[in-house]
């Protein structure tokens, strides 16, 4: 739409604004859309036929047998500029629109007096009735609006003002428009990109007949506003809002610290400490500017006075610290100031570690790179995950950071990606305070993740298991791959499948069948299909190690006892034992030379063997003597030979009566013989004196048999 100024000059203008509504039509499709026509003037024509029409079509002048009214919503206001004191109309409706069709409009405006000329029907106290006529190209089908009866001062709308500047502070904005001389007061505007309109709820009353000025206050600092000014007469209706203004204000000090973790990597006990300090970049509306970078100081807690202090732009700094306890400091700051001190105290001895993330893989999308993580089983609540990429370069210019919730397993990287370009990715749990240690990835918008799984063997392989490791390569041009798997397969049976990622380099297979073949295949997958990049076959063992060593025990005790046993045996029917009479020591005693010399009897005490209360038939003493022993060259040793007493067996007959002829001074002398009657006295030689004694002397041994009524001691001979 465009106004005419300085003549009158018939101009009849329709705009298709903007899409009100849509709705589907079985074969097309409509739209409803809102049509302007605006009508100056010199653009209307009076009907010959009619002096009470005035129209924009003279085909409008035609009588109509029928008229079909279409529901239209139509309204008209007047326009007026300060060129011209007459206004002229600006009629708007919606309409629904058909895509396969045009159509023409125009407009019949009517009174119910005569109109002598259609150049003076707009004047402020005219009042009419607006009709409006749609005719379609295509078909040539008409229809027509109900008629919309509007007074021509209570219609005027005031000319649109001009935004000319806007200047701002840190939290407000100057305005300046150009007014019209007919304005009488205004009303201003405002949003941010993503907010709603805020209206100042006051007027600004119009001073000066040229421009008018307002200041926006309590505006955010370093933030984007768009505005519009709209103005009224004193009458009629408000102009338009003017076209839409942009202004920014200034920046301002940060007004809230950044959110800072750390970590502590020690190299070794005595040496000194790695310490990773890691904060959240501030958001636009807490940054209140553009951050030119941050200060990070860190003071001793021992040594107050002493403290170090670094720059950076980035949003990372790595310091070497050698003492256990620290307070970190850490400001950002912007052209304006800096923000309030962020403070961390550091404790080593109190110090807890949050692991890294793992199963981290890259996966690429067009022009984004999709990155997969786990968190694992983790002590600690993850309260955000900080992803960081940089080039793939010895010392990166700047790095790109994006943050998102602790609960979230996966995010989209899309801005500063280059194609061609390797980036190092570095993903960070964070817990509150603490962060966790980077876990790295190298990938490119070409392939994704530049890893690749490889040179898959076979380490151990048991009754009930299989062990298998592989290796994970640097890779610059492969398939995409989605991810890798392991799978065991019995057969053409898929037993079991795992995916593994780069930290995985080993994995082993259980409860599988005793001497059954197996086979394991590495797998890549894609996109568009699967690609096996090993296949290894595997049988497992009969036994276990344990079961094996068990059985060679069992084995070789068994075979120990059979040898023991069969050496027994053998040498008990083979080589019996045969007696040495050189081993006897009665017969040694008894072949010594000195008994004769000096012949000296012992008598043996016999208390011991009290027996009393004995009763039974007669009975017998059954002695023997053994072999004096035999040297080597089987000749008698008389020097070494002696006699033994043994008492094989006694039998003590019934009513026996106990005898003893021995005076008690004999029995006190060791020197003197016990004499008892009935009793064998044995003396050394080749004879045998027997008193009241029976016996016989036999080859291998003297046999004596004596009849007794009652033994009370136990003799033995002695030398």
């Amino acid at each position: 739409m465009y106004r005419v100024n300085h003549s009158w000059i018939v101009t009849c203008l329709l705009i298709f604004s903007h899409v009100m509504m849509s709705c589907h039509m079985e074969e097309h499709s409509e739209r409803r859309q809102l049509h302007e026509l605006t009508v100056k003037r010199k653009d209307l024509k009076r009907c010959d036929n009619d002096n009470r029409v005035c129209v924009t079509d003279d085909s409008d002048c035609v009588p109509r047998s029928h008229v079909s009214h279409e529901r239209v919503n139509i309204s008209c206001f007047f326009l007026l500029t300060d060129y011209a004191l007459t206004p002229y109309p600006q009629c708007l409706w919606s309409q629904e629109y058909n895509i396969n069709a045009e159509s023409m409009h125009s407009l019949i405006f009517s009174q119910t007096t005569p109109i002598y000329s259609c150049m003076g029907i707009f004047s402020f106290g005219g009042r009419m009735n607006v009709t409006l006529k749609i005719k379609n190209n295509m078909n040539g089908m008409e229809s027509w609006s109900e008629p919309y009866e509007v007074a021509v001062q209570e219609a005027i709308k005031a000319p649109c003002p001009t935004i000319t500047s806007v200047n701002g502070s840190d939290n407000s904005l100057e305005v300046t428009w150009v007014i019209s001389k007919l304005h009488t007061r205004c009303r201003v505007r405002y949003r941010m990109a993503t907010d709603k309109w805020t209206e100042i709820p006051a007027y600004v009353l119009v001073e000066s007949a040229e421009k008018a000025v307002y200041r926006i206050e309590g505006l955010k600092p370093f933030s984007s506003y768009i505005i519009a000014v709209s103005c009224i007469l004193s009458f009629g209706h408000w102009s338009d809002w003017s076209m839409e203004t942009t202004g920014t204000t200034l920046e301002s000090a940060p007004s809230r610290p950044p959110d800072i973790c750390y970590h502590m990597e020690t190299v070794n006990k005595q040496g000194p400490h790695h310490l990773m300090l890691m904060w959240k970049a501030l958001d636009v509306y807490d940054a209140h500017g553009h951050i030119l970078g941050y200060q990070v100081s860190y003071t001793q807690t021992k040594h107050p006075f002493l403290s170090v202090t670094t720059n950076t732009t980035d949003l990372k700094v790595v310091l070497l610290v050698t003492e256990d306890e620290l307070e970190v400091t850490v400001v950002a700051y912007n052209s304006a100031g800096g923000s309030p001190y962020s403070h961390l105290k550091i404790d080593l001895s109190l110090h807890q570690t949050l692991p890294s993330v793992r199963r981290l893989w890259v996966n690429s999308e067009d022009d984004r790179l999709v990155l997969h993580w786990d968190v694992g089983h983790i002590s600690l609540p993850v309260s955000e995950v900080a992803n960081e990429w940089a080039t793939d370069a010895a010392h990166p210019t700047s790095s790109h950071w994006k943050r998102v919730n602790g609960s979230t397993r996966s995010t989209v990287l899309k801005d500063h990606l280059q194609p061609g370009t390797t980036y190092r990715i570095n993903v960070y749990p964070i817990s509150n305070q603490l962060c966790g240690p980077p876990k790295s990835i190298f990938a490119n918008l070409e392939y994704g993740t530049l890893l690749g799984a490889v040179g898959m063997h076979v380490v151990d392989v048991t009754k009930n298991t299989v062990t298998v490791q592989w290796e994970w390569q640097r890779k610059e041009v492969h398939p995409k791959v989605l991810r890798y798997r392991v799978i065991l397969r019995l057969g053409e049976i898929q037993v079991e499948s795992i995916p593994v990622w780069p930290e995985v380099w080993q994995h082993t297979f259980f409860k599988l069948r005793a001497n059954t073949g197996y086979s394991v295949n590495l797998l890549a997958e894609t996109s568009n299909d699967n690609i096996s990049r090993e296949i290894i076959p595997i049988k497992t063992h009969i036994f276990e190690h344990n079961e094996i060593m068990l059985i060679i025990v069992l084995l070789t005790l068994g075979l120990g006892v059979f040898l023991i046993l069969s050496r027994t045996v053998y040498k008990t029917y083979f080589f019996p034992n045969i007696a040495n009479p050189g081993a006897s020591v009665v017969g040694r005693w008894l072949l010594e030379s000195h008994h004769e010399k000096n012949r000296v009897k012992n008598v043996l005490k016999l208390e011991e063997f009290l027996v009393t209360d004995l009763s039974g038939e007669n009975g017998f003493v059954e002695l023997g003597q053994e072999r004096p022993p035999v040297r080597e060259d089987g000749i008698f040793n008389p020097g070494s030979s002696h006699s033994t007493l043994n008492i094989k067996h006694i039998f003590i007959p019934q009513n026996t009566e106990f005898i003893e002829n021995t005076s008690k001074s004999n029995r006190e002398n060791r020197d003197s013989s016990l004499m008892f009657n009935n009793v064998a006295h044995i003396e050394n030689g080749q004879g045998i004196h027997v008193e009241n004694c029976q016996g016989s002397l036999l080859p291998e041994s003297t046999q004596i048999q004596c009849n007794f009524d009652y033994i009370k001691n136990k003799h033995t001979l002695e030398k």
